[in-house]
């Protein structure tokens, strides 16, 4: 029996063995079909050669020929009219076989297309350092990473499929590199940049599947939630995956992006304020020195005015900028917000007069210094009849903007509030 199984096996390995060399000893008279198919130029039978010469690269690798099928694509490429895909079927001649007599020919195919047609002429410089640099990698796995990146830079709709379709190949050419997870990626967000949502999130779920040590995995989540929460109207997954984000990879990049999400989806989508000044506030107490602290805090402020009403706690939110961060550019503007809380919302032109007053003497270079002290000056001319206030701010005006168009206004202001108290 033993016997029997040793000779199947035997058997069996001459078997593919003679398969492999037949195929070996075909591929020359193959690649000599799809060169006379395309020394015909038939333009019929461009999709069909396209497909030929696609599987004959796939399945010779490292064959003698391979570099000219792949040439012969972007030559088909060309003479269809699709420049794109031409220059990125160059562009793969290039950097997978450099060492070939076609490197040169298809690097002086591209720089022609890129230089003469009007449809480059925003992506010269960008393309052209490609097409004239030749990859250093020594082994074709590390010059086919290198080609799917520089693809995948290539930024336009007519290539996403070509970059698809060349990233899912590395993945199957070479399925124990370790840079599988990058190339997961790239087709996730080729995928994004088409429109297609369904496809991206199925494909960042892919990366989260199959490589779940990857340092990847916390951007793969945080941009399968944006895509649940701004393409697919699935608020409640979105922030599911946030939670994950924030929780397990607390010392990512994304975990800070994730807890700012989160609070944008609550206020635009769910509606949950609280729920989202909570994960603001969450955001603010761990990312203390992250620019976007203002933002945070700027936002807290809003929905509290806006949609809690709770203008007290708004006040907070902008005398936090204020006091914390002070050198903001927003920090002036925090304090007119105050202003106008206290005039609008709380009735209380005191206060509010003597926010917007306070700005010139705080913030003396912003441009609305000077408005803001005349509706300081109003506020006490015209609701708390204070009228030794108003020509106070009024003055003040002529002190620290004398120069400024509507210093004439506050001298005619002046004029006119002492009239009013003799009265």
């Amino acid at each position: 029996m033993r016997v029997c199984c040793k000779s199947v096996l035997v058997i069996t390995l001459l078997v593919l063995f003679a398969v492999t060399t037949k195929a070996r000893e075909n591929s020359d008279k193959l690649f000599d079909y799809l060169q006379h198919l395309y020394d015909r130029h038939d333009k019929n039978l461009h999709e069909f050669l396209l497909g030929e010469l696609n599987q004959y690269v796939v399945q010779f690798p490292d064959g003698e020929k391979t570099a000219a099928a792949q040439y012969l694509i972007a030559k088909v490429y060309q003479e269809k009219g699709d420049r794109p895909k031409a220059v990125a079927a160059f562009l793969k001649t290039i950097y997978l076989y450099p060492n070939s007599s076609w490197q040169q020919e298809s690097a002086k195919e591209a720089r022609l297309i890129i230089s003469t047609e009007g449809f480059f002429k925003d992506k010269r410089a960008k393309l052209l350092p490609l097409v004239d640099a030749t990859s250093t990698a020594e082994n074709s796995a590390d010059r086919y990473f290198q080609y799917v990146n520089l693809a995948a830079t290539f930024d336009h709709s007519d290539i996403y499929a070509v970059v698809i379709n060349d990233a899912r190949n590395f993945l199957i050419l070479f399925p124990e590199d370790t840079r599988q997870d990058s190339v997961l990626l790239i087709i996730a967000e080729i995928y994004s940049r088409k429109g297609e949502a369904h496809e991206a999130e199925a494909s960042y779920l892919r990366l989260e599947y199959c490589c779940t040590e990857s340092p990847l995995v916390p951007q793969a989540r945080y941009s399968r939630a944006v895509i649940f929460s701004q393409k697919l109207n699935d608020h409640k997954s979105a922030i599911v995956i946030l939670s994950r984000v924030a929780m397990e990879h607390p010392q990512s990049e994304y975990a800070a992006l994730a807890t700012l999400k989160m609070g944008e989806i609550k206020k635009e989508k769910t509606r949950d304020y609280a729920g989202a000044i909570a994960d603001y506030r969450k955001f603010i107490e761990s990312n203390s020195d992250s620019a976007k602290v203002v933002e945070a805090l700027w936002t807290i402020a809003e929905i509290n005015t806006a949609n809690l009403k709770d203008y007290n706690g708004a006040i907070a939110a902008y005398n936090e900028i204020v006091d914390k961060h002070k050198t903001d550019k927003r920090a002036a503007m925090a304090m007119e917000k105050i202003g106008d809380i206290y005039k609008d919302k709380l009735a209380d032109y005191s206060r509010a007069a003597e926010q917007y007053a306070k700005i010139a003497e705080v913030y003396p270079d912003y441009e609305k210094a000077p408005e803001l002290l005349l509706k300081a000056g109003s506020l006490g001319e015209e609701k708390l009849k204070d009228y030794k206030r108003a020509g106070d701010y009024y003055a003040m005006i002529l002190d620290k903007f004398p120069q400024h168009k509507i210093a004439g206004e506050a001298r005619k202001r002046i004029e006119k509030i002492k009239t009013k108290a003799g009265q």
